[in-house]
C-alpha cells in the first residue's frame, strides 16, 4: 500500500458520463491485482472515494468511474498534468483455481471496471467469456476500442468472448445479465461478477433454483462489492457487511467475497 500525489496522464469521457483516467503511479501499477482498488481524495470532501483498478500499464494505473456525485464530478473535471492523492492498492484480488480453464465474468453497469483487468490478465492462460449488462447500448463497454488497441485502452486477447446485454434491447441481448447466465454455466469452471446489489440478489436466487452443477458455480461465484467507505484500510469498520461467518469489512476482508458468503437480505449499501 502506498500513498502519493500522482500525476494524471489522461482523463477522457469513454461513454456518456463515464470517465477513464490514467494515473502515473509505478508503485501501484507494479503491485496491483485484478479486483483490488485505490482510494482518491476529492477536493472539498472528507472521505476518500474508492475506485476499482480498471487497467494497468508498467508505470500507470487506470480507473473507470461514472460522474454521479460531488466527488466523481470533481474528478471528471481534472485534466492531464494535474495531481491527485492516491492510496493503494487496497483489498484482496480475485483468485483463479489451478484447475480452471474457462472463466465466466458477469458485469452489471459500471461493474465492468474490475473485470476488464481480470479478463486481460487471465486470458493469457484461460478462455474468458465476459458478459456486460447495461441500461442501453450507449452504456455498453466499447470493446471495439480494445480490439483496435487504441492508445488509452489495452487490448483483449482473442481468447476473450464479449457478450452485450441491454435492458432496452438496443444492443446485444435484451434483458439482464441474470437472464442469460445459465446458458454459460455448463461451460464455465469459475464465475466472477461485479455489479449492483439487485444483480447479486437475483444471482443468489438463481443459484438456489439451478440444478446442482450450475447452482454450485453461482454460489461459489466471486463477487466484488462496491460500497461507500470511510478509511479504506479496515480501521473504521464503516463498510462492514454481514456474512455467514459474521461481520466482515469490505475494504480489508474484501472487496472480493463468494456470493453465498453474504447475507443479502441484510445488505444495505
Amino acid at each position: 500500500m502506498k500513498q502519493s500525489l500522482s500525476k494524471i496522464a489522461s482523463n477522457q469521457e469513454l461513454l456518456l458520463g463515464v470517465h477513464l483516467m490514467w494515473i502515473d503511479d509505478p508503485g501501484i501499477a507494479a503491485a496491483a491485482r485484478a479486483g483490488q482498488f485505490v482510494t482518491l481524495r476529492c477536493e472539498g470532501l472528507i472521505l476518500r472515494r474508492p475506485f476499482a483498478i480498471h487497467q494497468v500499464k508498467p508505470r500507470q494505473v487506470a480507473i473507470l468511474f461514472k460522474a454521479v456525485g460531488e466527488g466523481t464530478h470533481w474528478l471528471s473535471q481534472r485534466g492531464k498534468g494535474e495531481r491527485v492523492d492516491v492510496l493503494g492498492p487496497l483489498g484482496n484480488g480475485f483468485n483463479i483455481g489451478a484447475d480452471s480453464s474457462n472463466l465466466l465474468l458477469l458485469a452489471g453497469g459500471i461493474g465492468i471496471a474490475p473485470l476488464v483487468l481480470l479478463a486481460q490478465q487471465a486470458s493469457v492462460q484461460h478462455r474468458v467469456t465476459l458478459i456486460h449488462g447495461a441500461s442501453a447500448g450507449t452504456q455498453v463497454y466499447p470493446v471495439a476500442s480494445l480490439r483496435g488497441n487504441e492508445e488509452h485502452l489495452l487490448p483483449f486477447a482473442d481468447r476473450v468472448r464479449f457478450i452485450e446485454v441491454t435492458e432496452d434491447g438496443s444492443k446485444g441481448h435484451k434483458g439482464l445479465v441474470s437472464d442469460i447466465v445459465t446458458d454459460f454455466l455448463d461451460w464455465a469452471d469459475q464465475v466472477y461478477a461485479c455489479g449492483p446489489v439487485d444483480m447479486y440478489r437475483a444471482m443468489s436466487q438463481l443459484a438456489t433454483a439451478c440444478g446442482a452443477a450450475g447452482g454450485d458455480k453461482l454460489r461459489k461465484c466471486q463477487v466484488s462489492l462496491e460500497v461507500r467507505m470511510g478509511c479504506g484500510i479496515g480501521a473504521c469498520r464503516g463498510c462492514t457487511v454481514i456474512t455467514g461467518r459474521g461481520p466482515r469489512r469490505v475494504c480489508s476482508d474484501g472487496p472480493i467475497f463468494e456470493l453465498d458468503d453474504i447475507l443479502w437480505n441484510q445488505v444495505r449499501l
